[in-house]
């Protein structure tokens, strides 16, 4: 028994803290109880979940305060167990480990834990102080990772990081909600924390000199930055699939961390911080690709003026399956879907979902598509910081102001930088508004277009007005006083959430906005194109009945159904003569040019290519590729001609980004 107790000296330890930090530590861990059982019982859970997890946590108190002690091989035993159990509560928060993991991705990801371990155990001397470190921090990072995939359907990526001033701003606006499982794990990395409190071992004294002991460690801090080097650079590794069950086609992000393990696919991802050559890339044959296009000039009689209206979030869930409601959603835009006079109109493919809505910006305003991008990267914050070419200097040219608007704060996506080396001549954020009538917490979509006719009056020049809307961002839990829901979904099978509900009634209010402002414009003697589009589709969690309902797996799409989830209406509609069309599927990156060959504005050499390659291959996003004939395609399956006109735009798209 003498081994498991604590030494006189240990015990003198014991004895020096005092009641008052017993009953602190015991008022802490209470607090905590209390609120993971109050977040469980708004969520649902029942009465005998609350009693568990006060359980846990008053277990936890006793543990901790008790004055016991642990044999030292007890200690180490548990100190070197307690890394591994790091990495199973953090990969259990979002996903079944063994059912998704293979044995050499756990292996891998474990690496990187005992050497965060090893590292903190050098520098601190103490296995309490790094398992702490270890343990909270892979907690708070769990816990993150599990809201951002809620949020936006996608995990934490290495360019998030340079987003977190925009994710900030809109954070108050989400509902932060947890499961009975989060709550346990939460509980379970409290309990290690705890027990690592219990099995603290100090570096050994090799010399009663502390200056030496230090020298030591930070030599052993040093030799450890080797092993640590190679297993960075084993993960950077292009071809490291072929010969691990790692997967590193960046196809879905969200599929990736599963398969791969949190740090092991953060890492990975953090090689596409910078972008390498195309295979094949040379600067000459960029020139010369670019010099074999043509370049038209305008042909228009009179510029129109061109609002470009990105309306956020805005969708029409119906092309994810069937389901009635009690009102269309989407009445008037319908209308114009379904071959109005003086429109084109059909489904838009773009490249994001959930969220990073400037990607959509970057793929309208560019020409340039996020398919030969890092899944999940922005390229407004990670590769537009030197210059940014796009659409807005060839409207400058031919004559037109340029405005970029967006109802919210400039700096959001690192906005206000990139449409200034884009050469917008102004834009207007939330505190240039003169409207600013807000639905929920945004500016609607109403006193937005009400913003937008009020340039157009005002401006002498043709105009092209580049709008980013904000009505329709999530989340779509919160009830405001100035929002009443009027859609309501009906399932036969599945029961609607208040979420789709309020989601479809915002919709609503977009499509009697649109209504509006045509209506508005068609009294105008000013001749005018509207280009509208939504930037995404919403959160799986507020589609997620539409796959119940309809006996889908929204975790096991088919690349056609992935293909869905990509899908936005769009129209362009003109208030004077223009050729109809309509049920046309283009993707983002061949909007701009399209609109310009209807507004007669003629083409730039880069605009020509990617008219002609429309031809060819009229959807290309991130996810993959849609062919002349409907079928959807992975971008590595492409051969042939599909293939010299993907390499070829890649190649372009790289001098443009980076070369030129």
């Amino acid at each position: 028994m003498k081994t498991f107790l604590h030494s006189s000296k240990d015990k003198q330890s014991l004895s020096d803290w005092s009641l008052r930090q017993k009953a602190g530590f015991f008022v802490f861990l209470a607090l905590f109880a209390i609120c993971i059982g109050m977040a469980c019982f708004f969520n649902g859970f029942s009465l005998p979940d609350l009693l568990i997890l006060i359980a846990i946590a008053v277990v936890s108190m006793v543990i901790y305060v008790l004055p016991f002690s642990l044999h030292p091989v007890v200690k180490a035993v548990i100190t070197i167990i307690l890394p591994t159990a790091a990495f199973f509560l953090l990969e259990s928060m979002t996903h079944v480990v063994w059912e998704t993991m293979e044995i050499d991705a756990v292996l891998l990801n474990l690496v990187f834990y005992y050497l965060f371990f090893l590292f903190f155990f050098f520098v601190s001397g103490s296995t309490k102080i790094s398992l702490d470190i270890l343990l909270i921090f892979t907690m708070i990072v769990g816990l993150a990772n599990y809201f951002v995939i809620l949020f936006r359907s996608s995990p934490i990526l290495p360019w998030d990081l340079l987003s977190v001033g925009t994710a900030a701003t809109v954070a108050n606006n989400y509902t932060f909600s947890i499961t009975y499982l989060v709550a346990q794990l939460a509980a379970g990395f409290l309990g290690c924390i705890i027990l690592a409190g219990k099995c603290n071992l100090h570096f050994p004294a090799i010399s009663a000199k502390k200056t030496i002991r230090g020298l030591i460690r930070l030599a052993l801090c040093c030799v450890l930055i080797i092993p640590s080097a190679c297993y960075v650079h084993f993960l950077y590794q292009p071809d490291i699939a072929d010969y691990t069950s790692l997967d590193n086609t960046l196809f879905t992000p969200k599929y990736m961390f599963k398969t791969n393990g949190f740090f092991v696919a953060f890492l990975m991802d953090s090689r596409y911080l910078r972008i390498d050559e195309p295979n094949g890339y040379s600067k000459e044959y960029a020139k010369s690709l670019l010099d074999e296009q043509t370049e038209t000039s305008s042909t228009a009689d009179e510029l129109p003026n061109i609002v470009v209206i990105m309306d956020e979030c805005f969708s029409d869930p119906t092309v994810l399956g069937d389901f009635s409601c009690n009102e269309d959603f989407m009445p008037y835009i319908r209308s114009l879907l379904d071959g109005a006079p003086n429109t084109i109109s059909g489904h838009l493919y773009v490249s994001v979902l959930g969220g990073n809505t400037a990607n959509s910006e970057f793929e309208y305003l560019t020409g340039d598509s996020m398919a030969f991008l890092p899944s999940g990267s922005i390229p407004y914050q990670q590769y537009l910081n030197k210059y940014a070419l796009s659409i807005v200097s060839h409207m400058e040219e031919l004559g037109y102001s340029t405005t970029a608007m967006h109802p919210y704060n400039a700096s959001g996506w690192n906005r206000s930088s990139v449409y200034e080396k884009m050469g917008f001549g102004q834009f207007l954020s939330l505190k240039n508004y003169h409207h600013g009538e807000q639905l929920r917490k945004y500016v609607s979509d109403q006193a937005d277009f009400e913003e937008v006719l009020d340039i157009l009056n005002q401006s002498t020049d043709p105009a092209f007005i580049f709008n980013v809307t904000m009505q329709n961002h999530s989340s779509y839990g919160t009830p405001y006083d100035n929002f009443t829901p009027s859609i309501e979904a009906k399932f036969k099978n599945t029961k609607s959430t208040k979420y789709l509900n309020n989601y479809l009634s915002l919709m609503k209010y977009t499509d009697d906005a649109v209504n509006y402002l045509l209506t508005e414009l068609s009294a105008s003697d000013k001749k005018t194109i509207v280009v509208f589009f939504g930037d995404h589709q919403p959160n799986d969690y507020v589609v997620e009945p539409i796959y119940e309902e309809n006996g889908l797996d929204i975790n096991n799409q088919t690349l056609e159904e992935q293909q869905k989830r990509q899908q936005v209406p769009f129209f362009i509609w003109a208030n004077y003569d223009i050729e109809e069309e309509s049920n046309l599927a283009i993707s983002a990156n061949y909007l701009s040019t399209k609109v310009a060959k209807v507004a007669g504005l003629g083409l730039t050499k880069y605009q020509s290519f990617l008219s002609q390659m429309s031809e060819v291959l009229p959807v290309v996003n991130a996810v993959g590729y849609v062919d002349t004939d409907g079928t959807c395609h992975y971008l590595k399956e492409a051969t042939g001609e599909e293939k010299t006109w993907l390499d070829n735009y890649e190649i372009l798209q790289y001098y443009r980004m980076f070369d030129q």
